[in-house]
């Protein structure tokens, strides 16, 4: 009868130091920083998770192709208007908020993935900033990347595109200024929100809620305030507020009939806006700062 070869051998190898490079936390920030950029988009998640996203870069991108399309045929280059597509699209990107800055926070704490992060070198705070660095970068990706394309569009249909670009050149700060700023407060509005719950469809929901209720409220509020205290309830509305700083960054009259009675300083919209970032990302800090605990 032949011999039977061994099930298995054991090799005493011993303890190996490891002897390669260091990297250190900026290389752990980057490489969570990039996979929740990835996972905000359902990348690598399956092509269900990808529908959200697949849905809100077509709303978002449409108009732009619309109104460079118009621009082409008709020759008028008015109809290319920045601050009308940003409050047109600023619905969906609440929506892509509120079902995506789940799949960015709570995924870690349903996996059992957070209690790793944080026993590690990297701190609640290394945590917190890489996925807003990367939700920040899928929401501007989405708000800075079609009025881009809105402005190219505009350069390329004129006569002379290169005197259009001396002509225009200038919207592109209050351009890149405002989209960072609009992809900031969205990011830490969603991410703030879903950081208290554990499950994703509650998360969505609490940040629907946010963006709807909201709105509803000061709604009522500003028909049951008298005086001038009615005028503010339009800043707790934040689409309105998000119209009020458009109108401002290209100093146009806002859309919202809403906005233009309330007749506040236009750059009150804009420290509305800092400082709703601000607390966000203090309550966000704060709450894994206890999960770190």
């Amino acid at each position: 009868m032949p011999e039977q070869p061994a099930a298995g051998t054991i090799y005493d190898l011993g303890y190996q130091h490891y002897s390669g490079a260091r990297l250190g936390r900026p290389s752990v920030m980057r490489a969570l920083a990039g996979f929740s950029y990835r996972t905000a988009f359902g990348t690598g998640r399956g092509q269900k998770a990808q529908v959200v996203p697949f849905i809100v870069a077509i709303l978002v991108t449409a108009p732009m192709v619309v109104r460079i399309g118009i621009a082409g045929v008709t020759g008028q280059s008015q109809i290319i208007n920045y601050a009308q597509h940003l409050d047109f699209v600023a619905f969906f990107l609440a929506l892509f908020a509120a079902a995506q800055a789940p799949e960015v926070l709570v995924a870690d704490r349903q996996s059992g993935a957070l209690s790793l992060y944080l026993s590690r070198s990297l701190s609640a705070l290394d945590y917190v900033l890489a996925k807003l660095f990367a939700f920040f970068g899928a929401l501007l990706v989405l708000t800075l990347g079609p009025v881009l394309g809105m402005f190219a569009g505009k350069i390329f249909l004129s006569e002379s595109p290169w005197q259009a670009f001396l002509d225009n050149y200038k919207v592109l700060t209050p351009m890149v200024g405002g989209t960072v700023l609009m992809a900031l407060y969205l990011a830490a509005i969603g991410l703030a929100i879903a950081a208290f719950t554990s499950r994703r469809a509650y998360a969505s929901a609490a940040v629907i809620g946010f963006f709807v209720l909201l709105p509803a409220f000061a709604g009522i509020a500003g028909q049951l305030a008298t005086g001038s205290a009615r005028r503010y309830m339009v800043l707790g509305n934040p689409f309105l507020v998000m119209n009020g700083f458009v109108g401002w960054l290209f100093d146009l009259q806002a859309d919202s009939r809403f906005v233009v009675q309330a007749g506040l300083k236009p750059e009150l919209y804009l420290y509305v806006m800092l400082g709703t970032c601000a607390v966000a990302l203090t309550v966000l800090l704060l709450r894994y700062r206890r999960a770190e605990a």
